[in-house]
């Protein structure tokens, strides 16, 4: 009789703390509810189904001028690739006596080359009777003439091979 009072008991308690654990997550999923329901008055208030037809309408337009204005931006970004790559990127200038002048660095090589490292080197060689000025093409880092060491440093600047203030 004991072990059945003892078993009823423990039953009845657990039967209400069940009870008590439904009744708070009761409480709690009505709150949700309560928020949620507001935020959907807030959004619903003012509009009806046409209006929202054609909120969404007027979004789905705006979406589609996007997309094609993006469009239009990566096909002009591909164009100015293009060009840029054909363009002078890269610029070596390398200053020095081409006949050991007491006067100063008057002479120069100057690489200006584009993204494929071709382009070319312009030579200006300074001395009292006047100057002298040579022009070698380059092509992709390399040319089909011989370079002075100035001009191999006027290139080696220009492709970033070593630093331009190393040798001025």
């Amino acid at each position: 009789m004991f072990l059945e009072n003892t078993i009823i008991m423990i039953i009845f308690i657990l039967m209400i703390f069940v009870s008590v654990a439904a009744i708070i997550f009761s409480i709690i999923s009505y709150g949700n509810y309560s928020k949620l329901n507001k935020r959907f008055e807030i959004f619903m208030k003012g509009k009806d189904a046409e209006t929202l037809e054609d909120f969404f309408i007027s979004l789905q337009n705006d979406l589609d001028y996007l997309t094609e204005d993006n469009n239009r931006n990566k096909e002009s970004i591909k164009k100015l690739n293009r060009i840029t790559k054909r363009s002078i990127q890269k610029i070596g200038l390398h200053r020095y006596d081409a006949f050991e002048e007491k006067t100063g660095k008057r002479s120069f090589a100057l690489a200006l080359l584009d993204f494929t490292n071709s382009g070319f080197i312009l030579t200006c060689q300074s001395h009292d009777d006047g100057v002298i000025i040579f022009i070698k093409e380059i092509e992709v880092g390399t040319t089909k003439v011989k370079l002075g060491p100035e001009e191999e440093t006027a290139l080696k600047i220009a492709m970033g091979q070593i630093d331009k203030y190393e040798n001025n």
